[in-house]
């Protein structure tokens, strides 16, 4: 019988090493993630916009912006290495684009890809617009059809549009459409004609894509798919950092 209860203590003592260990080693993974590589030599901008999410504020204010987005780890970083690490990750601030500045990366938590995310991608919005007149938010991942655009004027909600294709859905509309939507009969499962089934069957509706919404963002702002073909760009190096939120 001591035999069993002394071979039950080293099994229950080997056990508790190993996962100590383990969890060791993922907090180690957590804690110690590859740095961003960036570079600060000045280069030509670089396009973007495909699967990736982007905010567009009027303002030429980087380290006001990158203060309020709390942006950690923060490093000046050109084109290249800038979206680079926007889509590992990270989040680029860009360098001055006409009056605009944009925040882009996948290291933004808040995607707008469900409702949640929606109302607090909109709070934040409309705080970027009280402070610098006009923000405006931009998503686009072609594998689940999910495209969302905002647009926020001094502090408040002017137009929202956010879609997923894969479940046919619409996480949340609001506003009047803009002119960028002019002649555009959008999809919209939460409007009252959507309570019957030949709604879904309609060939008159659009429905919203990536091309859609690079328009609507070059309408608006900027859109990141052309800024090669931009003059008004500024020549200074962007920030690169982090979010831990």
């Amino acid at each position: 019988m001591k035999v069993f209860i002394i071979i039950g203590v080293v099994l229950l003592i080997l056990i508790s090493v190993w996962y100590a260990k383990k969890s060791g080693a993922n907090a180690e993974f957590h804690n110690n993630q590859k740095p961003l590589k960036v570079s600060d030599s000045t280069d030509k901008p670089v396009n973007f916009g495909y699967k990736m999410v982007w905010i567009a504020v009027k303002t030429n204010q980087k380290n006001r912006l990158a203060e309020i987005i709390k942006l950690k780890n923060i490093k000046k970083a050109n084109w290249e290495t800038g979206i680079e690490a926007a889509y590992n990750d990270g989040v680029f601030i860009t360098p001055q684009i006409g009056e605009w500045t944009l925040i882009t990366g996948t290291g933004i938590p808040n995607k707008g890809d469900s409702l949640e995310n929606i109302l607090e991608l909109e709070n934040f919005i409309n705080d970027l617009s009280a402070e610098f007149g006009e923000a405006q938010f931009f998503g686009t991942h072609r594998v689940v059809e999910f495209h969302s655009w905002m647009k926020s004027i001094k502090g408040k909600t002017e137009r929202i549009y956010s879609y997923v294709g894969e479940s046919m859905e619409t996480i949340k509309v609001f506003g009047a459409p803009t002119e960028a939507e002019d002649g555009l009969n959008l999809f919209n499962s939460l409007s009252k004609e959507a309570e019957q089934e030949e709604y879904f069957e309609r060939e008159d509706l659009n429905f919203a894509d990536e091309t859609l919404v690079m328009s609507i963002a070059e309408k608006w702002s900027v859109n990141p798919t052309k800024l090669l073909e931009r003059t008004d760009i500024k020549n200074e190096l962007g920030l690169v950092g982090k979010l831990f939120l």
